[in-house]
């Protein structure tokens, strides 16, 4: 008998694992693709290195404009950068497993749960597990549309992108989430003619207004064409037919609409039918010691998301700690930055209570040293405290960290008047946009 057994080994896996070990609890662990889940092999981190890799070329085929000559043009080697990708790749999952190996029970092989007279277990290549608590950690997968099936030549998913040989010449992404918006920009500053087709009436819709439009700026500067509610009705021959009746030729399709989760079949042993496990509470299931958390839970979707809920799970298991809800940032990797934290203002426009505090990127020298004027910070004051903070400058997935805090904190305008902020720096903004408060 284990004290803990986790099935998943992503974000939300790992820590209830790593806080599993800290405090001595005997631990199996299951994972049968590589460890750190989707974040760590096909998501944010890969794609942080191709975005790094992309930005870079297309700061040095502008570089004239800084006094900087390029004595011939730049040029790239797309391999060479998944080859680097697979490096960083590489070195955390051999990290990883070189830590869990030295303090779990690690099980690399598919893992199926059942149910014994109501209480769950784990069979794993005909092996019985059985443990005091359960964590069903299994992430999420990409959505699949009807009539735009993945076939990993023409439409793909996000994971499939990493399979490319070469840059497409033309690609039409579905979805402006931070997936297709963040895939859009890397194709474009290498080279490819890209579209993007939105359902909605607005690009990322879950922002706030003022980031949905500044995201339309973006996109335009990149030229990169979006089209706001449509959609695609066919796709045949490489040629788009979108609901407008606008057509596109395209060499792929991307389909990124979204993610869902990726829930392991249940079973009672005996009987030949599965079901589907339900959060009563706090990812808790209908079972005492099961539980479900990361993107398994269908909730927000984001790897800092995950590991929270992990923490705040082995808190309750551990020491009986009620689960402490906080505002989840959210980051898109554009050049500039896109980060939000909190309430948005088509939330609260109409509330007399609110207050809204918008200072320019362009206001503070270190934008100007940067060549990185396009932006802005955003706050939504209440109460004399930071509700909502919205940013699009340079290191904004650092200072939404710092703005989380405020928000989670209510720290008052007045004490973080008194903070020192350093010059120049971006958080300089911070500053700015509290004082700007009336």
């Amino acid at each position: 008998m284990y004290d803990l057994a986790v099935i998943g080994l992503g974000p939300a896996g790992l820590e209830a694992v790593e806080v599993a070990v800290k405090n001595n609890l005997k631990v199996v662990a299951f994972e049968e693709k590589e460890l750190g889940g989707t974040c760590l092999n096909v998501g944010c981190i890969p794609t942080k290195s191709l975005i790094h890799c992309a930005k870079l070329f297309n700061e040095i085929s502008n570089a004239s404009k800084l006094g900087i000559n390029v004595a011939e043009l730049p040029d790239f080697n797309f391999s060479k950068m998944l080859e680097r990708k697979d490096d960083i790749v590489s070195k955390f999952t051999k990290t990883l497993n070189s830590s869990l190996l030295k303090n779990v029970t690690l099980i690399k092989s598919r893992a199926e749960l059942y149910i014994d007279n109501d209480e769950p277990l784990i069979i794993c290549d005909d092996n019985i597990y059985k443990a005091k608590n359960i964590i069903v950690s299994t992430g999420s997968k990409s959505i699949e549309l009807p009539d735009l099936k993945f076939d990993s030549k023409f439409v793909l998913s996000s994971d499939d992108l990493f399979n490319l040989n070469k840059i497409p010449n033309s690609i039409t992404i579905v979805g402006s989430g931070a997936i297709g918006l963040e895939w859009a920009q890397i194709f474009a500053f290498l080279g490819s003619k890209v579209t993007i087709v939105e359902k909605a009436p607005v690009l990322a819709p879950s922002l706030d207004c003022d980031l949905q439009k500044r995201i339309e700026r973006i996109l335009k500067v990149n030229n990169i064409v979006f089209y706001k509610g449509d959609y695609i009705v066919s796709a045949n021959n490489h040629e788009i037919t979108l609901n407008s009746g606008k057509k596109i030729n395209s060499d792929i399709i991307l389909v990124a609409v979204g993610r869902k989760a990726n829930l392991p079949k249940v079973s009672v042993l005996g009987c030949s039918e599965d079901f589907k496990l339900n959060i009563i509470d706090n990812f808790k299931t209908e079972f005492e010691n099961l539980y479900i958390i990361g993107d398994a839970t269908s909730g927000v979707m984001l790897a800092h998301n995950a590991s929270y809920q992990a923490k705040c799970l082995m808190n309750k298991i551990l020491n009986n700690e009620d689960f402490e809800y906080r505002a989840i940032p959210s980051v898109i990797y554009l050049t500039p930055e896109i980060a939000s934290c909190g309430v948005c203002e088509q939330a609260v426009k109409n509330d007399s209570e609110y207050t809204v505090s918008k200072i320019m990127l362009a206001s503070i020298a270190k934008s100007w040293c940067d060549e990185a004027q396009d932006g802005f910070i955003k706050l939504i004051i209440k109460d004399n405290a930071i509700k909502g903070a919205h940013l699009v400058c340079p290191e904004a997935s650092s200072l939404i960290a710092l703005l989380s805090y405020f928000i989670d904190n209510c720290v008052s305008l007045d004490e973080i008047k008194k903070m020192i902020f350093p010059h120049p720096s971006y958080s300089e903004l911070i500053l700015r946009a509290v004082k700007n408060v009336k």
